[in-house]
């Protein structure tokens, strides 16, 4: 039997797909896992048992997380949940709590952008609103948009259109002031005018009640040149029935606005510094610009992201708009990639290492949208092809610049990590998933916040390094604690308990937990599992082996108290002893960090089959610094 060393020094490439099993030749291969399950890889290279998360708040229902910072001492956390609005403050306290325009249903495909203290907000079936924060107040309030009127003329600075669906229809005012009546030379105007503003000759009308569909009475705002008729009047860009702004974006200074449901494929940007001001003037430099992204098919605009350049995404391809400045005479409109954005619901791209990470409109593609200096032009990426089996029709993603992890939501509830770093070859993917759904996520302060659907309850959590169970509490006493209390939020649930490192499990009844010990340091919640497992071994990297035994395995950990490991005998612990005694542990565990070796035996035929396996759901540290193994093969 030929014998071989395998090491594991680090896990650069992750979980990678099945369908890689036999491309031994490849470094993925050589640095990449079976599984990787609720451990994080880390960037030295190690792998650890993920945070568990602390419980923070149960929610009135499914949602949304969006991040608000207003300054570096004053960030919050909104929670949309349908018609309600909850703020939480960076210390995860409740402290505001309202309603909000946007139902749930409405929510998957909002877009927003901050400046200062606005929030700007925009679906395509809704008035653009603005949350504002007033600190001084501590008030939060939503907002209609307001446009600019011109300063001297008077009229609506609002985008303006003349629709295809009008055809030739022409109208005639009866007078250029006061009361007016409108006359269309065909079939036109119903309820859905009333209080719409008309741009006709050089003037400016509100429609104050329908007579007929060929007749309006109005009121005039800007008095008209003439009486006579025209084919070449003009009604508001965004109404109920046109739609309104489907995506939104700050670039340069200019509020930009792209998309509708009657202009799919038109950009406008507001004045310079004057964001509600999109009044075209005479195509001055900081004057408002508008047009169309055109190529040979129509592209539904579904994201402007600001970047090196203002990026546009849309559901056929990838644009780049440029002009330093960015003026009307500047303006270059370029298309780069053909990829597409998911169309269905908003998925906001994020800038990862210099590139803007989006999601593919085919839903198994996370693109990187990255541009060269060198050509000039932007390139896009796919960074899941080898690990594309963890693509489940993704619904949010959000990415944690200090831990230089990308989480992508998943529509199976579970989250895809990916730890990128460029520099040092890594492109790591993993996936953590809990005893429920995870519904969203955002980064807040450095950490990541979900909403977890666990039953028929919904809950705020965040992900933290010193507990190793889900929705957890810590108690903290210097007078040692037997009973448990206040933990209703997991009545009747069985949780695991990490006790002065005492670890056991119990039932939460009526909100409290008896401990069997008296203990200073508490953390409980909900268990769930770890697990790592290696691809299939091939000879020499190559060959698949008739018969395959392992002999020998050893891990190098750090401050990991229990390891428990199958190597074809079901699971082992090798860091605790008599850890599987039914009865209560009479010592606490102690971390270890060092060498651990353990000795194998059996034979395995079935490449599907982990060679070893890495396993626990018990609530306590895991950290493994590299594996090697003795395989014997039979070719």
């Amino acid at each position: 039997m030929y014998k071989q060393t395998v090491s594991y020094n680090n896990f650069a490439y992750g979980e990678i797909s099945p369908y890689l099993f036999g491309r031994g030749d490849i470094d993925a291969y050589r640095f990449g896992a079976m599984t990787i399950s609720n451990m994080t890889v880390v960037p030295t290279g190690g792998i650890k048992r993920r945070s568990g998360t602390k419980y923070i708040d149960i929610l009135p229902g499914e949602g949304k997380l969006i991040v608000f910072e207003y300054s570096p001492e004053e960030e919050y956390l909104l929670y949309f949940g349908d018609k309600i609005l909850h703020i939480y403050n960076s210390d995860n306290k409740l402290v505001k709590t309202m309603s909000s325009p946007f139902t749930f249903v409405q929510l998957s495909n909002i877009r927003w952008t901050q400046k200062g203290n606005q929030l700007f907000i925009v679906h395509t079936d809704v008035f653009p609103k603005v949350l504002k924060f007033y600190p001084f107040e501590n008030l939060w309030k939503f907002e209609d948009w307001v446009f600019d009127k011109h300063s001297e003329k008077g009229y609506s600075c609002e985008p303006f259109n003349r629709f295809d669906d009008v055809g030739d229809i022409s109208i005639t005012p009866s007078d250029k002031v006061g009361t007016i009546t409108l006359n269309a030379s065909d079939n036109l105007f119903n309820n859905s005018y009333i209080g719409k503003k008309i741009k006709i000759n050089d003037g400016e009308v509100s429609i104050i009640e329908i007579l007929s569909e060929t007749k309006a009475t109005a009121s005039v705002i800007v008095g008209l040149s003439s009486v006579n008729e025209s084919s070449s009047w003009q009604e508001p860009a965004f109404s109920d029935v046109r739609g309104y702004p489907k995506s939104i974006a700050f670039h340069q200074n200019r509020l930009v606005i792209g998309g509708s449901k009657s202009l799919p494929n038109r950009l406008w940007f507001s004045k310079t510094g004057n964001y509600f001001n999109f009044d075209l003037g005479e195509s001055l430099d900081d004057e408002a610009i508008e047009f169309n992204m055109l190529s040979d098919k129509v592209n539904e605009i579904l994201c402007v992201f600001s970047g090196k350049h203002l990026q546009v995404f849309t559901s056929d391809s990838e644009w780049m708009v440029s002009g330093f400045p960015l003026t009307p005479s500047s303006l270059s409109v370029k298309q780069q990639t053909k990829i597409g954005s998911v169309s269905d619901r908003f998925i906001l791209p994020k800038l990862v290492e210099g590139s803007t990470v989006f999601v593919a409109r085919n839903n198994k593609e996370i693109r990187e949208f990255c541009y060269a200096d060198i050509t000039e032009n932007y390139s896009s990426e796919d960074l899941i092809l080898l690990s594309n089996h963890l693509m489940n029709k993704p619904k949010e993603l959000d990415y944690n610049i200090r831990e230089r992890l990308l989480y992508v939501l998943q529509g199976d509830g579970s989250i895809s990590v990916l730890l990128l770093n460029k520099t040092n070859g890594i492109n790591s993917w993993f996936k953590y998933e809990t005893l429920g759904e995870f519904i969203s996520l955002a980064v807040f302060i450095d950490k990541l916040y979900v909403i977890v659907k666990r039953d028929d309850n919904y809950f705020l959590e965040v992900f933290s390094e010193d507990v190793f169970t889900d929705n957890s509490l810590v108690f903290k006493s210097k007078n040692k604690l037997k009973k448990i209390m206040g933990i209703s939020h997991l009545n009747n649930k069985v949780v695991s308990v990490n006790a002065d490192n005492y670890i056991f499990d119990a039932k939460v009844e009526n909100g409290e937990v008896l401990l069997p010990i008296e203990a200073e340091n508490i953390f409980l919640g909900l268990a769930y599992t770890h697990i790592l497992c290696p691809l299939p071994f091939l000879i020499n990297g190559v060959r698949p082996p008739k018969v395959i035994r392992l002999f020998d395995i050893s891990f190098r950990v750090m401050d990991t108290p229990l390891l428990q490991v199958d190597t074809g005998e079901g699971l082992r612990n090798i860091t605790c002893l008599n850890f599987d005694k039914d009865e209560v542990i009479d010592k606490p565990i102690k971390p270890v960090s060092g060498d651990i070796h353990l000795k194998a035996k059996g034979f395995l035929r079935d490449f599907k089959v982990p060679l070893w396996k890495v396993e626990s759901s018990k609530p306590c540290n895991v950290n493994i610094l590299n594996i090697s193994t003795i395989i014997g093969s039979a070719k």
